[in-house]
């Protein structure tokens, strides 16, 4: 081997010539059969990092330039491929913004939640919160929603699904208590009170500091008024809960601009209440049972004792004292032969007080004759149907 070269040097020579041209022969292949990106570890990450910056750049500049649809299109375009790149919570918000100021408010809103969920440090948080609260409003107030140019849909159910996702990204924003209120109001314009009920609540229980604890302590009142007043027989048991919530309300809010509503209402529900009393004891003086009227007639008088009904059952009760006597004022135990009568009295109550109930199916109250014996209870069912929202002047509530 390497015969004919004489000494060692040369042979050394000769053998790093060869290992030169070996490596020129077999560096294009290896270029070849590299994967593309790797030759520089550190130029690819430059290369990205600039070309981000000149999409958010050319984005800004159209928008500068007050070419809105370009830069929507250039925003979202970058958004997509870098979409964290130290612009893009800028981008996003900068997006929205152009959305909703060119009459898209549905794609706004996406395009605020979707800066709230991606980018929750961003410093325009709560800019973005007070912008979904007033497209949801939008929507509350009968804004239609539109698909191709076409009014479709509930917008009262989108201002709900607005309010709830607002509520889900942003429990503890300061537009959350006011999110949490309105979303009841959703609830009511769907005829949806309980849910409606359910949310004015939760404002007390999650803001109880907020602003508009006192408004949802009145809604809850008053939507508990609508619910007894829209069944065909009074519910009794939520005009109770109305009662009890306006009472409520005025003792935790008695400066509130709506407690001479609050007190109004309270007159509405004690003439009822006196008027449920005063047909009871209007049959029994009808049977002439005389002394059994009388309790019902002083159990008007004291239940509401500034009603026109109390009035009227002093009255009564005087007629009834003229025509028979003192005595008859005296009420004793019941003894053995009217014994029949008693159960009578007491299923006629049972009777005017089931048919005032919200699940009550049987006929109103003024169809009820009552059977010599006590009966059979009636059959429940629960219908709550028809409860109108509640509008910026209060209508006149439903009688029957």
């Amino acid at each position: 081997m390497f015969r004919g070269i004489g000494t060692l040097s040369a042979r050394c020579a000769l053998f790093s010539i060869l290992l030169a041209f070996l490596g020129a022969l077999s560096a294009p292949v290896l270029a070849q059969n590299q994967a593309p990106g790797t030759a520089d570890a550190t130029a690819a990450p430059t290369s990205d990092a600039a070309m981000a910056t000149a999409m958010y750049s050319s984005a800004q500049t159209a928008d500068e330039s007050g070419s809105a649809n370009a830069a929507i299109e250039q925003y979202r375009a970058a958004l997509k491929k870098y979409p964290l790149a130290p612009e893009a919570a800028t981008a996003q918000y900068r997006l929205a913004e152009l959305l909703e100021a060119q009459g898209d408010l549905s794609h706004a809103f996406n395009a605020y939640q979707a800066l709230l969920t991606r980018y929750p440090d961003t410093p325009n948080f709560e800019r973005a919160v007070a912008a979904e609260v007033s497209i949801a409003n939008s929507y509350l107030q009968g804004r239609p929603q539109k698909i191709l140019g076409l009014s479709i849909g509930n917008s009262a159910k989108r201002a709900q699904e607005m309010y709830t996702n607002i509520l889900s990204n942003a429990p503890f924003s300061k537009y959350a208590p006011v999110a949490q209120f309105n979303l009841g109001l959703a609830y009511e314009k769907q005829s949806q009170p309980f849910e409606a009920i359910k949310a004015y609540q939760r404002v007390l229980d999650t803001y109880p500091n907020s602003d508009v604890c006192d408004d949802a302590l009145y809604q809850i009142a008053y939507v508990y008024l609508r619910i007894g007043f829209a069944q065909k027989s009074q519910d009794l048991s939520s005009l109770l809960q109305a009662r009890n919530t306006f009472e409520d309300f005025l003792i935790e809010y008695p400066n509130s601009e709506k407690a001479p509503q609050a007190r109004e209402n309270l007159a509405k529900l004690g003439g009822e209440e006196a008027g449920d009393v005063m047909r009871i004891a209007k049959f029994y003086e009808f049977t002439h049972d005389v002394k059994s009227s009388i309790i019902y007639y002083n159990d008007v008088i004291r239940r509401q004792p500034q009603t026109k009904e109390a009035e009227l059952a002093k009255a009564r009760i005087e007629e009834i004292r003229s025509q028979y006597g003192d005595d008859v004022l005296h009420i004793g135990p019941e003894n053995a032969e009217n014994g029949e009568k008693a159960a009578l009295r007491r299923r006629l109550q049972a009777q005017v007080e089931t048919s005032s109930l919200s699940d009550y199916s049987g006929p109103p109250k003024r169809d009820i004759v009552p059977d010599e014996l006590p009966a059979k209870s009636p059959q429940m069912r629960t219908n709550v149907d028809d409860v109108k929202p509640l509008p910026a002047v209060e209508p006149g509530l439903p009688t029957e």
